[in-house]
């Protein structure tokens, strides 16, 4: 972690660096569509697109939307950002790819941090089960932690995308469609789809149960048809996604108090000016605030729709820890697999907050 700190000191110089020289608006850069009035200065507009996985009604949906008005009113409407919910550029991972290129259709987008593995492995340990002991530390980690902001810094590096900033993916739960699940027991042989994590396919392991890696774009019709038996998504993803329609059982596992992470090409990044950078930072800043609070004004009322057409369990402190010492070993298996990283670092890190 020492060597990752300092990574990212270094890097974190050279960006600084690259900012003073960095784009000129009047050269339209990639992703952007040059336009002029009378006013003085650079009155180019640049365009953004703006991809995520989620329904239109998500927190996270809603507030990409907010992040995109927060840039124009910022900006006096030299950012227009256009914001694609729901899959509708397609799978994520093709979408990522487009941020990567110096001249990719996409700028920026927001998904969870597990849904990355293929591009990165930095961020493998937030999907550990049970991590974090609540979304407060979480939200405290992810702002402020030394061994995050590392993260941050050699992801940049290592893939020509930069972090923004994390919204809240709620505490990850599980759904089925065969039995009420509520001892470590009940999870033996189910089907279920996971994102395309080894951490999360060795959490279900742990558990005995049948996991199978997905898009998240092919889950429904897989749960309708049966292919899977159940997945784990937060309760608010879970009915905007109306999973309630083709699944009969919830409970509130809780392993994963998930983020999802929000990223920008860094070539479009550095194409901007100096100002708007900031203005894209703040934008996102304020998304972040907002739709956290979202989160936790809609979870009561999203529970209560729920129990109209699922069986709802909520698990005891007792019956979650049973889950999470049913889990210990996939520690030792990421001490294994992952020794690059320091896990005890990270964890002392959380325990800060």
């Amino acid at each position: 972690m020492k060597k990752l700190l300092s990574m990212a000191l270094a890097l974190s110089m050279a960006l600084a660096l690259a900012a003073c020289g960095g784009g000129n608006g009047s050269k339209t850069p990639a992703g952007t569509q040059g336009s002029t009035s009378g006013n003085s200065g650079d009155q180019t507009v640049y365009k953004i697109t703006y991809a995520n996985t989620v329904a239109d009604s998500n927190p996270q949906a809603i507030n990409a939307k907010y992040m995109a008005e927060r840039m124009s009113e910022l900006s006096g409407g030299r950012i227009e950002m256009t914001v694609f919910n729901n899959n509708k550029l397609g799978s994520f991972s093709d979408c990522f790819q487009q941020m990567q290129q110096p001249n990719g259709t996409v700028q920026m987008g927001d998904v969870s941090s597990a849904s990355i593995t293929q591009f990165s492995d930095l961020y493998t340990p937030f999907a550990l089960p049970f991590l974090f002991a609540s979304k407060e530390q979480s939200f405290d980690y992810f702002d402020k932690g030394e061994t995050v902001k590392a993260i941050e810094a050699q992801f940049l590096a290592d893939t020509n995308v930069r972090v923004l900033g994390y919204f809240y993916n709620d505490a990850r739960a599980l759904t089925n469609s065969k039995k009420a699940v509520s001892t470590p027991a009940d999870c033996a042989g189910l089907k279920l789809r996971v994102m395309t994590s080894d951490v999360y396919i060795k959490t279900f392991e742990a558990l005995n149960a049948a996991p199978v890696s997905m898009q998240f774009n092919e889950l429904f019709s897989a749960l309708q048809q049966g292919a899977v038996d159940g997945q784990d998504n937060g309760l608010i993803l879970s009915m905007d996604s109306k999973f309630n329609e083709v699944q009969g059982y919830y409970t509130d596992l809780g392993h994963v108090q998930d983020t999802s992470v929000i990223f920008i090409s860094e070539s479009f990044y550095q194409s901007l000016p100096e100002d708007l950078q900031q203005v894209v930072i703040q934008a996102a800043q304020e998304a972040v605030a907002k739709e956290r609070q979202d989160y936790a004004d809609k979870l009561d009322s999203y529970l209560e729709e729920m129990k109209k057409s699922m069986e709802v369990t909520i698990l005891t402190d007792d019956q979650r820890a049973a889950f999470k010492d049913a889990c210990s070993s996939v520690y030792d298996w990421y001490r294994s697999q992952y020794p690059q990283y320091d896990l005890d670092a990270i964890m002392a890190d959380i325990e800060k907050y």
